[in-house]
């Protein structure tokens, strides 16, 4: 909470966001899968679980991780993405591709600044969730982000037929520079 609340979060964008946390152990979302009947090969084929390399059985995939929610523009959860807390690498962690989750093919957020986007026929693109949600608080509801660190075809092909302007606001970093 410490970090959401250095990023200027407060309770409600929390929730509107669904942003949660993954506990820095190897195994909380096993025994909570576990306890629940969940298939957990099939949690690994969704992204949650990895298979252990030395032994039977499963790891939490996110771990010691703000998590937020990758929705579809339905708004159904298909993916996560974690953002490490302190040191360690990689910054970011994302679900693997499944059937439903293909990075090139969603745009964060997409799902609640729709209506927004379509009253306005704008899109503000982010470089990142927290510019997004921090774009939200100030009462701009067109942002989204994209999931992979280049815009792709697939998803300028969606904001084209959304809106008649896209504004680009990346960071100034390398990485945005890139992008």
């Amino acid at each position: 909470m410490k970090y959401l609340r250095s990023r200027g979060m407060n309770d409600k964008v929390i929730d509107q966001f669904q942003i949660g946390y993954a506990p820095d152990r190897w195994d909380t979302l096993v025994q909570f899968l576990s306890k629940r009947s969940f298939d957990l090969k099939e949690m690994e084929k969704g992204g949650l679980l990895s298979a252990r390399h030395e032994q039977e059985g499963y790891l939490d995939r996110f771990r010691g991780r703000i998590m937020f929610p990758i929705h579809d523009r339905n708004g159904k959860v298909i993916a996560f993405a974690g953002r490490i807390l302190g040191d360690g690498q990689p910054k970011y962690l994302n679900s693997p591709e499944t059937l439903l989750f293909n990075k090139s093919r969603i745009l964060y957020n997409l799902h609640q600044a729709k209506t927004s986007i379509r009253k306005s026929r704008q899109i503000l693109l982010f470089e990142g969730y927290g510019d997004v949600i921090s774009s939200w608080e100030a009462g701009l509801q067109r942002g989204v982000a994209t999931m992979v660190t280049s815009l792709t075809e697939n998803q300028v092909a969606i904001m084209k037929s959304m809106a008649d302007e896209v504004v680009v606001i990346y960071d100034g970093d390398k990485a945005g520079m890139a992008a």
